[in-house]
């Protein structure tokens, strides 16, 4: 049987369940509208001589030696960078003159009053109002000199973010393709994308994996044909929609979600290979992602996959209960070299045989022109 894109279409659009059912949230971060709402790049721990790029292009303020009081700033992602699997802040911080309230999943906050604000943190007052005073003068307001600052100048167009800032969270950016990291401490701010915030903590891993997968290629037509695309963004009603399937043989879930803590660390240290000069880094990483995109594969469609791969896998991927994955320990990437290799050096992998259902419908997943 040839699997056609329509056909695997329609299999994609049939499953039941869907990424609402297993959250407590999908929301959208923080809307780059506001002239106020600035990124605060910092030049040390200390968050001293800070400089200010404001959301307007046109603003450019810099402060000498002023103090950003960290209370306010939170690391910051945008969809210009690769976001695939571990969370890659920007060279940025983001300032949130708001007060979070308490320690809930979701969370109660409130906004800084003016006053509050240049009692408490007086760089953070400073910089808003060098930011509206010269906002106002490219608008030719000549009160602009004046004008006190009000709540209303720097207050978030869109909030929702705010109720799940330090939850753990999956953010899904839209690079080129879908992709979607895994925020263990829920401090990152992120704009134009999508924050999910699950029910199970213990499906952050896998549904991360998910997110990433190969068959997550197909899913721009699956929303399309349901009419819930909005100009090619990505927004939480797409999100939402996204159909979730679990493997129904024991133990590849865990699988599935042990490389996807793999790929975390390896993307981690990525930018750091160099420096290790370990050969085949990249490969290692290809690797890891192509197992993992052979057991969605077969949880979302086939369910035919040979049972010596499977047995292979679940003998040789294994991790400790431990965040290995926020380490950098080099001898960690090592002894992943070395799973990869006895997977390869297994009599077993190496007669493993896929029905030709599943390379079918793998080839049409790969092809470029398709989707």
């Amino acid at each position: 049987m040839f699997w056609s894109k329509d056909y695997i279409v329609e299999r994609l659009s049939k499953i039941p369940r869907t990424l609402e059912d297993i959250s407590i949230e999908v929301f959208e971060g923080v809307l780059p509208t506001n002239d106020f709402l600035q990124k605060a790049g910092l030049s040390s721990e200390n968050c001293t001589d800070a400089s200010c790029v404001c959301k307007d292009s046109q603003i450019n303020v810099s402060i000498e030696q002023a103090g950003m009081e960290k209370e306010l700033i939170y690391p910051y992602v945008d969809d210009s960078v690769s976001n695939e699997f571990a969370v890659q802040s920007t060279q940025y911080q983001f300032m949130v003159p708001y007060e979070i309230l308490d320690n809930n999943i979701r969370k109660e906050y409130r906004i800084f009053q003016p006053e509050e604000l240049k009692a408490k943190f007086p760089a953070a007052y400073k910089q808003l109002m060098e930011i509206k005073q010269q906002s106002m003068e490219i608008k030719q307001q000549s009160e602009a000199k004046t004008q006190e600052l009000i709540s209303a100048d720097y207050r978030f167009e869109n909030e929702s973010f705010l109720r799940y800032i330090n939850t753990p969270k999956i953010i899904i950016t839209s690079n080129s393709r879908i992709q979607a990291s895994y925020d263990p401490t829920g401090k990152h701010v992120f704009a134009n994308g999508v924050g999910v915030v699950l029910g199970d903590p213990t499906l952050y891993h896998y549904v991360t994996a998910v997110l990433n997968s190969s068959i997550a290629k197909a899913f721009p037509e699956v929303w399309r044909r349901k009419e819930v695309q909005s100009r090619g963004k990505l927004n939480s009603q797409m999100l939402k929609r996204f159909p979730i399937a679990f493997p129904k043989k024991e133990g590849i879930e865990n699988v599935i979600s042990t490389i996807s803590r793999y790929l975390i660390y390896l993307n981690r240290q990525k930018k750091m290979a160099k420096a290790y000069a370990i050969p085949g880094y990249q490969e290692l990483i290809d690797f890891y992602k192509r197992i993992s995109d052979l057991l969605i594969l077969d949880t979302y469609i086939t369910n035919d996959l040979d049972p010596r791969l499977l047995d292979v896998l679940a003998d040789n991927i294994t991790a400790s209960d431990g965040g290995f994955e926020y380490s950098d320990d080099i001898n960690l990437l090592i002894g992943l070299q070395e799973i990869k290799k006895n997977i390869l050096n297994s009599p077993d992998f190496g007669n493993c045989r896929f029905s030709n259902e599943f390379t079918n419908i793998l080839a049409t997943l790969k092809n470029n022109t398709v989707w």
